[in-house]
């Protein structure tokens, strides 16, 4: 089981780090996205019996600190030890990912080479975030994050089987959204 006082403490610096920021397009906190990839995370921690609970929890709440915040690399290393700071740091995409398929292939296979605990916080954001996309993306822009959405499980697979099955119908589902 993960410690509560260590998620209490995670979870209050991600939030004071995501202070004013909402999920795009939402009117509600972007702290919502982080405690839905956190809930997605301790479900597969709890089912398939993850070694560190601890490091997947923290990596959950923390993920988007150092894309979306002024949060540095040191602080988190500082703030929360070597192995978090590196899972955050593995999550975290380069500003290039987004704009070539090598750049994010690449991106992922590093991230494939990480813990589990980090791999399946990649699945579980990625899950959670294939839910009905912002009003503003065109249908080209949909069709790119489902193939995207396809190559983290290519790249992911034999991370988790609950997460691989979840994200897999989550795939499927999100085909609605894309008008031909």
């Amino acid at each position: 089981m993960w410690n509560p006082d260590l998620y209490s403490d995670t979870l209050y610096f991600a939030a004071a780090a995501h202070e004013g920021q909402f999920v795009p397009g939402k009117t509600y906190s972007y702290v919502v996205h982080l405690v839905d990839v956190c809930m997605e995370t301790m479900r597969a921690a709890i089912m398939e019996e993850l070694e560190d609970p601890n490091l997947a929890m923290q990596c959950a709440l923390l993920h988007d600190t150092l894309e979306d915040t002024a949060v540095t690399y040191e602080i988190l290393l500082d703030r929360f030890g070597r192995d978090v700071a590196n899972g955050v740091r593995a999550l975290s995409k380069k500003p290039d990912v987004q704009h070539t398929r090598k750049a994010l292939e690449e991106y992922l296979r590093e991230l494939a080479s990480q813990k589990r605990e980090v791999r399946i916080v990649k699945l579980a954001d990625r899950i959670v975030n294939l839910r009905e996309p912002p009003a503003h993306w065109d249908t080209e822009k949909r069709k790119e994050y489902l193939e995207e959405s396809r190559l983290i499980l290519k790249f992911l697979k034999k991370t988790s089987p609950l997460l691989e099955s979840r994200l897999n119908d989550k795939i499927y589902a999100y085909k609605r959204y894309i008008q031909e």
